[in-house]
């Protein structure tokens, strides 16, 4: 390919900038190629400016093919960060489908244990024996329970 074919090219995948100098007192000139990729990389090395000094017969000799090699790089390069993004992309779909199922999971309640306001004294007579101030002393005092084994001492929780 000539030279403007692989600058087309290279062009392609990003828009370039080229700056030229001379230095006249020793015949060489620098050609600095500086792209901006057109898609939303996320890879610094995409941006990473091609800079050469030589003379001007040697850039006529060698220009061409050190463009194409860079353009080249550049594409591998731009091909895998385009396949990382790919999988991140994937993780992330999966990492919250995994979360709105733990979610899913969390928010199911549980059932209820059941709960009483103090233990339940064994009883002889019906609900129908006991007066109106009975019912009320009952559910109104909540009773201390200690649980022990039969012939223990009672649970130390701070000991």
């Amino acid at each position: 390919m000539t030279m403007f074919e692989e600058l087309y090219a290279l062009a392609t995948g990003a828009t370039l900038t080229m700056v030229l100098s001379a230095d006249e007192k020793t015949g060489r000139m620098t050609i600095n190629v500086i792209p901006k990729p057109k898609k939303d990389a996320n890879e610094p090395a995409l941006t990473k400016a091609l800079s050469l000094t030589a003379t001007p017969a040697e850039f006529d000799a060698g220009f061409v093919d050190v463009l194409k090699g860079y353009r080249e790089i550049r594409q591998s390069l731009a091909e895998q960060a385009e396949a990382t993004q790919e999988v991140l992309q994937a993780a992330k779909a999966a990492s919250a489908k995994k979360a709105g199922e733990a979610m899913t999971k969390a928010v199911k309640p549980a059932p209820a244990p059941a709960t009483t306001k103090g233990p339940v004294e064994a009883q002889t007579g019906t609900a129908d024996d006991l007066g109106d101030d009975d019912l009320e002393e009952a559910g109104s005092t909540p009773l201390q329970v200690a649980t022990t084994a039969p012939g223990s001492d009672p649970y130390d929780l701070f000991g």
